[in-house]
């Protein structure tokens, strides 16, 4: 599992998560298979081609990286594939030239201020949401060139824009479809194999990701270009590691397979969605 680990920040433990769908209903594409791992040889290729055009890109106009809807998504099918290769415990070999420097227990921990490129948009300003109210945080950022009216706005976005929330609803159709899947299955006795549930996770968190990376976009979008740029500027310096580690992927595939077969999931899910409590 990978853990973003950030000073004053609460981790984002987004796999294996029960949220939920789209603002257009995203159902589960039963043909879509989640990316299998690649040749380790691969892998540094495509991760470097990735970090080539991400600097690029960088360096033409920081915003710009978050706004690229397809360069978030090649990170993400990166990270979703060494972080299979660590679950299924297959060698990656010297990963230190894109970032990925490897741990004696198996685990991979990524300095994401010296590799930028692999931290998720909405994880790295999520020490913005949850610092909203804290006293004296409007002054941290006036102090750096904000005006009243700047936190005002970017205050007003945190306060409507509940990222939790839009997850849990948008990828609740998602959930739903899977679960019609897995019961289908059931009923005619087939059973449901670990890449139909692999996928179906996939799916959902390529989701939130999109859905993570444009609330942040939002989020800059909120205020002028240049307190954006001091907003890009201030949670750029804040020291900010990841961590990938193996988990025990049979549990958790298990476990997402017996909440879909709840008589009630449907209810449960629905209302979590709603964010009510059971």
């Amino acid at each position: 599992m990978h853990v973003p680990s950030y000073p004053r920040v609460v981790a984002l433990l987004l796999m294996l998560a029960s949220f939920a769908g789209g603002a257009q209903a995203v159902e589960i594409d039963e043909k879509l298979k989640a990316p299998m791992v690649k040749d380790a040889a691969v892998l540094r290729t495509d991760a470097q081609s990735y970090i080539a055009k991400f600097n690029t890109l960088k360096d033409a106009s920081p915003q710009d990286v978050i706004k690229n809807r397809a360069l978030n998504t090649e990170r993400f099918d990166l990270t979703w594939q060494i972080q299979q290769a660590i679950e299924v415990r297959r060698p990656l070999g010297d990963l230190s030239a894109i970032g990925f420097e490897r741990r004696e227990d198996g685990s991979y921990r990524v300095d994401f201020n010296a590799y930028p490129q692999w931290r998720r948009p909405e994880v790295q300003f999520h020490v913005v949401s949850s610092n909203i109210d804290t006293k004296d945080f409007d002054q941290l950022l006036i102090s750096r060139g904000f005006r009243e009216e700047d936190f005002a706005k970017l205050k007003a976005y945190v306060l409507s824009h509940d990222l939790d929330q839009v997850s849990r609803r948008e990828t609740l159709p998602l959930a739903l479809s899977f679960s019609k899947v897995v019961k289908k299955y059931d009923k005619i006795k087939r059973p449901v194999d670990d890449a139909a549930v692999l996928s179906y996770i996939y799916q959902r968190e390529k989701l939130l990701a999109e859905k993570g990376r444009e609330w942040t976009e939002g989020l800059l979008n909120s205020v002028d270009a240049q307190r954006a740029r001091i907003l890009l500027s201030f949670v750029g310096e804040m020291r900010s590691t990841g961590l990938w580690t193996p988990s025990d992927q049979r549990t958790g595939i298990d476990e997402q397979l017996r909440l879909m077969r709840l008589p009630d999931f449907e209810q449960l899910a629905t209302a979590e969605a709603a964010g009510e409590t059971p």
